[in-house]
């Protein structure tokens, strides 16, 4: 369908009546609109989809409607195809849109907008633009595309889990303790690890928080933070250690190969938190053994057990409804095995919770500081 937007140049600003009969005229009888921002429109129509542009955004171009809906959560941009997350609608597919040279423009877009070094030597990278992180491949890295993931603000973490869970998680971390958070990719881990760092940082911003990771992806702002972006995260952690000095480690991701950059600080006691991407727990224990075990010569396959102290597994159900994302479990190592510490929506007892608390914590007393995170999140002391 094309449409020509000619007319709507000369329609003055904060005339509501001329924009609306324009949008009337230009719409097919029987449309249905699914999204509408100042950029434009997402339409069905004869059981198709379309876009009605009215103000392209420079990098963008005809998809601005789509990357400048607050609706939208993810992009994924073909040839002849693109592919949208809409927040309780559910995943949707446009076809022929964009066209093969729109595509390409798009991407050149990026590059010259953003300094994004892409070639046909190194075909993939990655980079923030406005409020989306994106992904670009060129077609000598398989099929040319862009995917593009929202970069939401920092919720506050009793959006995400309920205020004891909270309060009890951020204590679990100051024991100190080793977190591991993992799940799906787009689970929610990186919302969930910027939540948690961000209310430590809040809360306590005499700490010197050391965040490494392999590019900068984490948004943190409240708290003294000071970063290293390096490919090899064991150099990155080390660098940290010997340089900065800090009092807790965050590691943005980490693959199976780079488990050894979080036993790095925990050896010296240090509360260090990252994400990891695993189905499930038990999964995520072999694989993790399995990579220390290649690195030390020895072990078996909960090995991984003896370095974690706290897995945090995230969900993620797509559905025709939308995507679903939460905490499924918090599970506590004592070595050999795992003891729930939040489960299906469950709180463990008050007593199997004490005992997995010091009478000292990483920054003091373990009843002054509980009586201070519960009082933060309405709750009466446990201890």
């Amino acid at each position: 369908m094309k449409l020509s937007l000619s007319f709507l140049k000369n329609k003055k600003k904060g005339d509501e009546t001329i924009a609306k009969v324009a949008v009337n005229t230009l719409l097919p009888e029987g449309a249905k609109i699914i999204l509408k921002n100042h950029s434009g429109f997402l339409f069905s129509y004869d059981s198709k989809l379309e876009i009605l542009p009215l103000k392209t955004h420079p990098v963008w171009k005809n998809l601005s409607p789509l990357f400048m809906a607050r609706e939208v959560e993810e992009i994924w941009v073909f040839e002849s195809r693109t592919v949208v997350t809409i927040k309780n609608l559910g995943r949707i597919s446009i076809e022929g849109l964009p066209s093969k040279e729109e595509l390409e423009d798009i991407i050149v877009s990026i590059i010259a907008s953003t300094g994004l070094k892409v070639d046909m030597r190194r075909p993939r990278g990655v980079v923030d633009v406005d409020e989306w992180r994106v992904s670009v491949q060129l077609t000598s890295g398989g099929q040319t595309q862009i995917v593009a993931t929202k970069l939401s603000s920092i919720p506050p973490l009793k959006s995400l889990l309920d205020p004891l869970t909270a309060a009890r998680m951020i204590l679990l971390l100051l024991r100190p303790s080793v977190v591991v958070i993992l799940g799906p990719p787009g689970s929610g881990k990186t919302t969930l690890l910027n939540s948690i760092v961000g209310e430590v940082g809040k809360m306590y911003p005499h700490l010197h928080i050391a965040v490494i990771e392999k590019y900068k992806e984490l948004t943190l702002r409240e708290g003294w933070f000071s970063w290293i972006v390096s490919e090899n995260l064991v150099e990155g952690v080390r660098w940290a250690m010997r340089y900065y000095r800090p009092d807790m480690v965050v590691i943005g991701e980490i693959m199976a190969e780079d488990f050894w950059s979080v036993i790095e600080p925990s050896r010296s006691g240090l509360p260090t938190i990252t994400t990891f991407h695993s189905p499930s727990i038990r999964k995520a224990i072999k694989i993790l053994s399995d990579s220390l075990r290649a690195q030390l010569g020895y072990g078996d396959e909960s090995s991984a057990l003896q370095y974690i102290d706290v897995f945090v597994q995230t969900f993620k159900r797509v559905t025709p409804q939308g995507v679903e994302r939460g905490v499924e479990n918090i599970l506590l190592s004592d070595g050999q095995r795992l003891i729930p510490i939040y489960s299906d929506g469950q709180a463990a007892p008050k007593e199997i919770f004490e005992k997995a608390l010091p009478d000292q914590l990483y920054i003091g007393s373990t009843a002054k500081t509980m009586r201070e995170i519960f009082q933060r999140y309405g709750l009466t002391p446990e201890r």
